[in-house]
């Protein structure tokens, strides 16, 4: 007689969108695009934080939101399309990942839908170190 345990739960993670201006749609095609990517990576149905037309110099409400769950360890990974989610600043975007990381947070960019389609990266993987983020290859995901 088989035994058999169960399966572990799936990890659980989360994504960040930030639009500005307000989008009605509430970043449809992103959301699922880094959803779906996350799955693929075997996180199981990330739960969504969008900061639905805020500019990244004022307040953002999902974010500071996600950064307090983060400290308090209940978020180990989060998803993005790109840094631009944090801020269209460069170092402000920076500071925000090394914020994250400090939380003991993992963040983990999409890569550039280019790389997917022409074979070269978009701009290509950032350097190692604080305040940068990880590349990840999801594996193929076939939807019946």
């Amino acid at each position: 007689m088989t035994t058999s345990l169960p399966r572990p739960p799936k990890a659980v993670g989360a994504v960040y969108l930030r639009c500005y201006p307000f989008d009605q749609w509430e970043m449809a095609d992103h959301r699922a695009a880094v959803s779906s990517y996350a799955e693929g990576l075997g996180f199981c149905g990330p739960h969504v934080f969008l900061d639905n037309g805020c500019p990244s110099v004022g307040e953002l409400p999902r974010l500071a939101q996600l950064i307090t769950l983060a400290e308090f360890g209940h978020c180990q990974t989060v998803f993005v399309p790109g840094l631009w989610v944090f801020s269209l600043d460069d170092a402000a975007a920076a500071a925000t990942v090394k914020r994250l990381q400090k939380a003991g947070c993992r963040v983990v960019e999409m890569p550039s839908p280019r790389a997917a389609t022409t074979g070269r990266p978009g701009r290509g993987p950032r350097a190692r170190g604080p305040g940068t983020v990880e590349w990840v290859r999801a594996p193929a995901v076939v939807r019946g």
